[in-house]
């Protein structure tokens, strides 16, 4: 049970990083429009070189907060920084227990975390497809001891919060997205994070979401994400969303809407 919320979890970084709906690129989202999806974070656009984001079901467990900001072109590409920050603690306190909600030993007790990201993209249509470019670095500052043992070593949780056991650690990515009909779009990325020192020190993800965009205001996206890394117990590879109830593969659907602030 409890590795079924786990995995289910993870829907919310499958679909979380996805002009209009482009929050994984360069292109800000227009002023007073908004997103929001059933895993994918709130966004709003601020003004025309600001936006921000949050994601409102994790935020009580996870505050975090997003703002996005648009650079001046360089060489031809739209480009933008992004500044993240996290403070997972309450939720990891709260999976530090017995029972069926237990994900880390008890005998630990987090201190509070610190999570600070910052991103650099770089977005151009290149070959008919909308490509981007990502480079940036990750900090997390542990205020007091946390013990290496009361890692988390699931598929994209170990190496986004293997940055509190590392201090510090590196993502570059590619992006690709192209119109296969007028309503149809198909989106690809890869992402490399390295985590220098750390026992597990790299994963490469790879994700695939097909969407069906009925207006600006509604789309439906399917897809699936596939990760392969080092871990402390070893190399492995994963196929995400992944039901162990089940013990398969199941795609997950995604509901998006969007509108205009009067």
């Amino acid at each position: 049970m409890k590795r079924f919320l786990i995995y289910l979890s993870l829907s919310c970084i499958v679909f979380a990083e996805f002009r209009n709906w482009d929050a994984h690129s360069a292109h800000l989202i227009p002023q007073k429009r908004w997103e929001m999806g059933l895993f994918q974070p709130f966004r709003y656009g601020y003004s025309e070189n600001l936006e921000y984001s949050v994601h409102p079901v994790w935020f009580f467990v996870v505050p975090n907060f997003i703002i996005k900001k648009s650079q001046n072109p360089m060489l031809g590409f739209t480009t933008a920084s992004r500044y993240k920050i996290f403070y997972p603690t309450p939720l990891l306190n709260m999976v530090a227990k017995k029972g069926i909600f237990g994900i880390i030993s008890p005998e630990f007790q987090i201190p509070p975390l610190l999570g600070l990201s910052a991103s650099w993209l770089m977005s151009k249509d290149m070959a008919g497809l909308n490509t981007t470019f990502t480079g940036g670095v990750d900090l997390g500052i542990a205020f007091g001891e946390l013990d290496s043992r009361s890692s988390i070593d699931l598929p994209l949780l170990y190496h986004r919060l293997g940055v509190y056991y590392n201090t510090f650690g590196v993502h570059v990515g590619f992006d690709a997205q192209k119109n296969l009909l007028t309503k149809v779009v198909v989106f690809s990325d890869l992402d490399y994070r390295l985590l220098p020192g750390l026992n597990g020190d790299y994963s490469l993800e790879h994700k695939l979401l097909i969407s069906w965009e009925k207006s600006d205001r509604f789309r439906i996206l399917m897809g699936y994400k596939f990760v392969v890394g080092a871990y402390p117990y070893g190399f492995d590879t994963h196929v995400l969303p992944y039901v162990p109830m089940m013990e398969k593969w199941v795609p997950i659907i995604e509901f998006q809407w969007a509108g205009k602030k009067k």
